[in-house]
């Protein structure tokens, strides 16, 4: 007998059951898109420029609970485009808070700003998110600098926007923010396998910011995101 055949079919059975009962309680919510759509939904950036993570409140007017997925981008025209950092399940009628880290360190937040849902972040981005938590300042922070290496192709400029603004609200200096950057992008290009030219073009390469995953890594990610782990 090939136990690793029969392994295969029992997790496949296990992923489907699993799955299909997720399904069917995802069925009773609105996720973010799908409420968006609706106009059931309004999403406001609430803390100021330099907070790591920033908070975004998220009034559901509707008459289904939304889940909040973390991975997801926030946009706006006058202020920081954000990802979401944690699972949230809002109520009919109710109002809730996210964290969020912001995606683009040479632009400011902007408090009491509208914010609009857009798709999913790259997927390099959503395993920093996945992997941090958000509500730990010091592992926030850690993230917050390694999601703008990323989105910056390695280069932080840290005279400008969000990046300043986090260095004078945390009493950093210069010197070392600098430092706990060049950290985090040795962390980042060890951590995803990244030379120094994948790292200087990142940004706009879809193909490292979204590398394949193996079938059972689909697997456990699609539960995870069912069951907000």
């Amino acid at each position: 007998m090939n136990y690793r055949v029969v392994l295969v079919v029992m997790a496949i059975l296990l992923f489907a059951g699993v799955f299909g009962t997720l399904n069917y309680l995802s069925d009773q919510e609105l996720n973010l898109e799908q409420a968006y759509d609706a106009g059931t939904i309004t999403l406001i950036q609430k803390t100021p420029a330099g907070s790591v993570p920033h908070e975004v409140t998220v009034i559901n007017k509707g008459e289904q609970a939304i889940k909040v997925e973390k991975g997801y981008t926030l946009t706006s025209n006058s202020s920081e485009d954000l990802v979401i950092a944690r699972e949230e399940i809002i109520s009919p009628q109710n109002n809730g808070t996210v964290l969020a880290y912001c995606l683009e360190p040479e632009t400011n937040a902007q408090e009491e700003t509208e914010l609009a849902v857009s798709t999913k972040a790259p997927q390099l981005i959503r395993d920093l998110v996945s992997n941090s938590n958000p509500q730990n300042p010091a592992e926030a922070f850690k993230t917050q600098l390694k999601i703008w290496i990323l989105a910056s192709d390695g280069e932080v400029n840290i005279y400008k926007g969000e990046a300043l603004s986090l260095s004078r609200k945390q009493g950093i200096s210069s010197f070392e923010l600098q430092n706990n950057i060049s950290t985090s992008r040795i962390e980042v290009m060890t951590q995803f396998n990244l030379t120094e030219t994948d790292i200087a073009n990142i940004s706009t390469n879809v193909n490292l910011m979204n590398p394949p995953k193996s079938w059972w890594d689909q697997i456990t990610g699609t539960i995870s995101e069912f069951i907000g782990i």
